[in-house]
């Protein structure tokens, strides 16, 4: 049992008062940062980065033998980076708890994972390989703990290192985004390590991941400040969406008659089957949400509560509710 993450459930519970629930987060945090500096000062966490890429292949090999176990198989529909002298950032899109060994397989080259996701890792049988092969592990809550793991990735890549970089933070479980909005972390660490971004999209479908490798992104050709960050991590989320929605044009075209209505509420499910310590309200939560950018559900939601009255007639006009009510 993972009891970390089942201290973190304990945090949403419904009903509890103000005092239980600092008491709580007091009560999680404390456990979660004694088990993390007790995991990070184990023998293999002391493992130099020369020494994690000598024994990478056998971390893949593990990972390729419980993806078979698994029934989970990957197709790489193209792989077009190309070789570079510097380190890499491997930015990878987030569809659910096995894309890391799978996305492993199909990138075979060593790294080290970038993960928020300590309170889900510790206690399961991945976690020794993922410490073993290497893994930054920060508090995405904690803004200390994400400087410091920013500084670490920047020292890694300056060793010429390569790193795994989930940059949508969470799992993307939307129904029309083929790429949820991302922070802009990636752009300062791949500038300051002088690192190469190669973008990697993957889509789950069943136990089959399809993946396509894109083309080396380079982040030294944006300048500075706000705008260029923003230009930048705009371009790369593009790339990215791009790569998923040539993904989705592989798959076979169905008819309206071959479609049952509930296909993805059937995908969230199995997603969510996958790793019960997730629900749609913890990811909702982790999603970056920009200042100047409303979703669809903020815009209407308090339309769908109003209770008509000759004030609001206007709103239920046919031409805005086939929009609004649908």
């Amino acid at each position: 049992m993972n009891i970390l993450a089942e201290k973190q459930k304990k945090l949403f519970e419904k009903g509890i008062s103000d005092e239980e629930l600092q008491r709580r987060c007091e009560e999680f945090l404390k456990l979660y940062y004694d088990l993390r500096q007790k995991d990070e000062n184990k023998i293999w966490s002391k493992l130099s980065l020369e020494q994690r890429k000598k024994i990478h292949f056998l971390i893949l090999a593990i990972y390729k033998l419980k993806n078979r176990l698994g029934g989970f198989k990957y197709q790489l529909l193209a792989d077009e980076r190309t070789k570079t002298d510097r380190p890499i950032i491997y930015a990878v899109t987030h569809v659910g708890k096995f894309d890391i060994e799978v996305v492993s397989e199909a990138i075979k080259d060593h790294y080290y994972l970038l993960s928020g996701d300590y309170e889900h890792i510790q206690g399961i049988i991945d976690a020794p390989f993922l410490s073993i092969n290497g893994v930054f592990f920060f508090n995405e809550k904690d803004k200390a703990d994400r400087k410091l793991v920013s500084e670490k990735m920047i020292k890694h890549l300056q060793n010429n290192g390569s790193l795994m970089y989930f940059i949508e933070g969470t799992w993307n479980l939307t129904p029309n985004l083929p790429m949820l909005p991302c922070y802009w972390g990636i752009v300062d660490i791949a500038k300051k390590g002088n690192a190469i971004i190669v973008p990697v999209a993957a889509e789950q479908y069943g136990k089959l991941f399809k993946v396509k490798i894109g083309k080396n992104f380079d982040m030294q050709q944006y300048g500075e400040g706000t705008e260029e960050k923003t230009r930048a991590i705009n371009d790369l989320r593009d790339t990215l969406a791009t790569l998923k929605w040539e993904i989705w044009e592989s798959e076979p075209v169905l008819k309206r008659e071959e479609l049952k209505g509930t296909e993805w509420e059937d995908y969230k499910k199995a997603r969510f089957a996958e790793w019960p310590y997730f629900n749609e309200e913890y990811i909702q939560d982790l999603i970056y949400k920009p200042k100047d950018v409303v979703t669809r559900e903020e815009v209407y939601g308090p339309v769908k509560k109003l209770v008509p009255s000759k004030e609001n007639a206007f709103l239920f006009d046919k031409r805005l509710s086939d929009n609004i009510f649908k």
